[in-house]
């Protein structure tokens, strides 16, 4: 079997897992196996390109139906109060994983310098941090829904599907690379993820002016806002004719890394030690 099309039923195999348990008792075998027979009759037609036609209405009726299917066996309620408990530890978490890669960076930078392999395996923590980074802030929407203002609510909104957009983009990336390594890099996705990560950071910026008005979380209101403005330690300075800060190359992404972390963990434990919504408050 030919490598493009061993990697799709592997990823179809993989989300065949947003469906309920009983449902893939049922039914994945069968989805298994007729994903297989149209992605061999695609590849036959078309090739490459057949095989990714099918991949998008696949993708969109594979998401709606599997949401339709929690919704009628109840699950979504649950999973709504189990994302607003785990906001705060999947924030801290994804915090420890952009910090994990700042000290990975910071020695590639300066002790391993070169070492590419080394370089690759620093940049896991940081690809992986988007998964749970993307349930972190569907319950911190959960959970400020009530609170927040119409600016910290967009923003929230701004955040999840930016990093919603990531991820898409990432995983179009791995399977383009694995479909059709010749053809090399895809700058558009590239494009695509540098405008899903403005969309995070404008996002949180959003939800601190919210934050900072409305007295949102216990302590630490400047946080949010934080996480947001740190995202212009990783710009270039020189585009806009201003000389680097720091004379040393690697000092600003590192800073932009191990900032980022630490205010994502501070944020996700003043998240944690808020034991109830915040009601509605006037603005000070």
């Amino acid at each position: 079997m030919r490598g493009e099309l061993l990697l799709s039923e592997r990823l179809y195999r993989a989300l065949l897992y947003l469906y309920p348990k009983q449902f893939r008792a049922a039914y994945g075998q069968q989805m298994r196996l007729t994903f297989r027979d149209a992605c061999r009759a695609a590849y036959r037609r078309n090739g490459t390109g057949g095989l990714l036609a099918l991949w998008l209405p696949t993708l969109l009726d594979l998401f709606t139906s599997a949401l339709e299917e929690r919704v009628r066996q109840g699950e979504i309620a649950m999973v709504k109060e189990r994302l607003t408990v785990l906001a705060g530890p999947l924030t801290i978490a994804v915090g420890a994983l952009w910090m994990v890669s700042s000290i990975g960076d910071f020695a590639f930078q300066t002790v391993l310098s070169g070492d590419e392999a080394f370089l690759g395996f620093v940049a896991i923590p940081f690809f992986l941090s988007f998964v749970p980074l993307f349930f972190a802030l569907i319950g911190t929407r959960l959970r400020f829904r009530q609170s927040a203002g119409v600016l910290g609510r967009l923003g929230l909104v701004s955040s999840v599907a930016g990093c919603a957009g990531l991820i898409v983009s990432l995983l179009a990336n791995i399977l383009l690379s694995g479909v059709a390594p010749e053809a090399g890099q895809h700058p558009w996705l590239n494009y695509a993820a540098v405008v899903c990560v403005l969309s995070i950071r404008i996002g949180y910026i959003l939800f601190g002016v919210d934050a900072l008005r409305y007295r949102l979380l216990p302590r630490w209101n400047l946080l949010p806002l934080l996480v947001g403005l740190t995202v212009l330690l990783s710009l270039p300075f020189d585009w806009f004719g201003v000389p680097a800060f720091f004379p040393v190359q690697w000092a600003t992404p590192f800073l932009h890394f191990v900032i980022t972390g630490a205010c994502w963990v501070l944020m996700g434990m003043a998240m944690m030690n808020q034991k109830r919504e915040p009601q509605p408050a006037a603005a000070i």
